[in-house]
């Protein structure tokens, strides 16, 4: 593979933002070819030319060739037997953020880790971890849970840890990270539409859930049958549906493409509708 150096990258960029539409492709091959071989010469390009402001036809040819990587990502993702569930949630910020690197995750959950670590004292009942937790999320760092979400970047969970807002999946998985770390028992589910936190309580032989729309409120069983029973809904073995690493992940391109829809968006809509079944397959 031929290496493009400082003066030729340059030259490339300048065909992009010059050229019609009908080069792109060819263009945009050439461009991908070149952050392999040699990605400082492109990144010292972008920064010495493009600091500023970049051409339209520049960002987008990028995102596409970062989006284009993001297909083989999901796939050696989709195909592990049990997937790592921070892994996943930084493909998805990829996507809405393609410079997102897996530290932009991984650091400020260790941060967090490390205060809470106290809260996860090995006597304590799962119930007053679970209180604690919801009480430092919400009331001492703030986080915020939209109750409907208008724009992607709503979903990426770096920007829920950096903001400290996003949906109710950014925090269920930031509870569900959280817990794992400390080997607590704590599964994401899904009940009529609803999405929860299920943990056993061993000391009542029972279970209960967290649910993060509300401030991480505790609901009891008899809690979750009276809000079924409120909207005629059964109470039955699929009451509580599990979402894997797998299916969390679906449920983030899924609600990706459901905003998307609503502005037409087609161009990034192709990649995720791609993403989606290659997490299906």
């Amino acid at each position: 593979m031929l290496t493009l150096h400082l003066d030729q990258v340059r030259a490339l960029f300048k065909l992009l933002e010059t050229e019609s539409e009908q080069y792109r492709p060819v263009l945009k091959q050439a461009l991908a070819a070149a952050i392999k071989t040699n990605p400082h010469a492109v990144e010292q390009v972008l920064k010495e030319d493009f600091s500023e402001h970049a051409p339209l036809a520049i960002v987008q040819t990028l995102e596409e060739i970062c989006w284009d990587d993001l297909a083989e990502s999901f796939a050696k993702f989709s195909a592990k037997i049990n997937p790592d569930l921070e892994e996943g949630l930084s493909l998805v910020a990829k996507f809405t953020a393609p410079t997102t690197a897996r530290g932009k995750i991984s650091q400020p959950l260790n941060e967090i880790r490390e205060e809470v670590r106290p809260i996860f004292q090995p006597k304590k009942s799962y119930r007053e971890i679970a209180q604690e937790l919801g009480e430092f999320m919400f009331s001492v760092k703030g986080f915020t849970v939209l109750p409907s979400v208008k724009t992607i970047r709503e979903l990426s969970f770096p920007y829920f840890l950096s903001k400290k807002q996003g949906s109710v999946l950014c925090a269920a998985c930031l509870y569900l990270c959280l817990a794992r770390n400390f080997k607590i028992d704590m599964e994401i589910v899904d009940m009529s539409g609803r999405i929860l936190l299920y943990l056993p309580d061993t000391a009542r032989q029972d279970f209960f859930t967290i649910d993060p729309l509300d401030n991480g409120k505790i609901l009891s069983q008899d809690d979750c049958r009276t809000y079924l029973k409120s909207r005629s809904l059964p109470w039955n073995e699929n009451t509580f549906s599990v979402l894997s690493s797998r299916l969390i992940i679906r449920r983030f391109l899924a609600n990706m493409i459901y905003i998307l829809n609503k502005v037409g968006d087609q161009r990034r809509l192709s990649y995720l509708r791609n993403y989606l079944e290659i997490i299906k397959n």
